[in-house]
């Protein structure tokens, strides 16, 4: 971990970090950049993109400068793009990027009751077991900033009501659900599930980290609220709630669809004492995206660090599960298995072992 003083990652770019997969939003389409955007997009690629050492510049320019079709000038931009940001990057109109957030359903959390189904064709979410789906979460970045923040708070305050509407005394452990989680804005998602984080009232508070190839940029969970570095970011309602055992067990599902923002979630519980994760390999997007607006109202989504777990480990790839299931309703069924054969479930010895379908082994 980097010290403090050295640390040279501004809070202001950290907290404006927004998460987002390239195919939910198109690294080029419809009208191209005005030229001054697009010189101001290509500085900043060039000397602030992740993989900014993938492109040639000089070529780039020389190439766009020589032609007058839009759709090739789309197509050059869209490939540099592509390289300097490993896929994750992007570029929209102010039209678009409105027009895609309008479209985007804000997710709401899953609460099951006790004995209900996860959804339909899952088993069955044993009665001692909490559940809270976290979905994707994409802002109208076209709102003004005080807007988009009251919109942050009312979507984290609804995913934290799930968990305090099951938190009656009966859950042992509890289920966080990212395999449908294809991003957008972390930071609701952070604060939502923050009662879990920790795994103890006493635990670390740094959950994750940012890091731009030179410094580290800590995500926390101190006081009830989201930290960036040492500033606060996002409170909730109330701030000194807390779950009745936060030392309960907690089982991640995540797949292929999981990515970016939602990538964030699972690397912000792993680590956790008494975690696991359950599924398919991530889609591969942990990186951070910071939403740039250019001369000409369009946004330009640069991806400028490589996100880590509370442990530092982690380099922008596929995120593999600890325990592999194909399958969502076998990622269920198995997750399920692990959190009931926990102490805090059973109260049996935590070194013994547990095995169930094909080979799974469970400590």
């Amino acid at each position: 971990m980097c010290r403090k003083q050295k640390c040279g990652m501004a809070v202001a770019v950290a907290v404006a970090v927004w998460l987002v997969t390239l195919w939910a939003l198109p690294a080029m389409a419809g009208p191209v950049p005005s030229l001054p955007a697009r010189e101001q997009m290509l500085g900043l690629l060039e000397r602030k993109a992740l993989h900014r050492d993938r492109v040639d510049w000089m070529t780039l320019r020389r190439d766009l400068a020589a032609t007058g079709d839009p759709e090739r000038q789309r197509r050059l931009l869209a490939e540099a793009i592509n390289r300097a940001t490993a896929g994750h990057g992007g570029w929209m109109s102010a039209e678009e990027l409105r027009d895609r957030s309008r479209r985007t359903e804000h997710t709401a959390p899953v609460v099951p009751a006790a004995g209900a189904t996860a959804e339909p064709g899952t088993e069955r979410i044993d009665a001692r077991l909490g559940l809270v789906s976290v979905g994707p979460y994409l802002p109208d970045l076209g709102l003004p900033r005080e807007l988009q923040r009251d919109a942050e708070r009312r979507h984290a305050q609804r995913l934290q009501d799930a968990l305090w509407r099951q938190d009656d005394g009966s859950r042992c452990g509890w289920i966080v659900d990212l395999a449908e989680n294809t991003g957008g804005n972390m930071w609701p998602m952070l604060l939502g599930v923050g009662p879990l984080l920790r795994g103890r009232v006493d635990g670390p508070d740094v959950v994750g980290y940012f890091f731009d190839g030179a410094n580290l940029q800590s995500w926390r969970y101190r006081e009830g609220a989201v930290w960036v570095g040492d500033a606060s970011l996002l409170v909730p309602d109330n701030a000194t709630r807390r779950l009745r055992r936060p030392d309960a067990p907690v089982a991640v599902l995540h797949s292929g669809r999981t990515a970016s923002s939602g990538e964030a979630i699972v690397l912000a519980l792993r680590g956790r004492p008494a975690s696991r994760s359950f599924g398919t390999p991530t889609m591969g997007y942990s990186t951070g995206n910071v939403p740039l607006t250019l001369v000409d109202g369009s946004t330009l989504l640069l991806t400028t660090t490589v996100m880590k777990d509370r442990n530092g480990i982690g380099d922008g790839s596929r995120i593999v599960p600890d325990v592999a299931a194909a399958r969502r309703a076998d990622a269920m069924r198995l997750a399920q298995v692990w959190l009931l054969s926990q102490p805090a479930c059973s109260g049996k010895p935590a070194a013994a072992r547990w095995k169930t379908g094909a080979g799974a082994q469970f400590p």
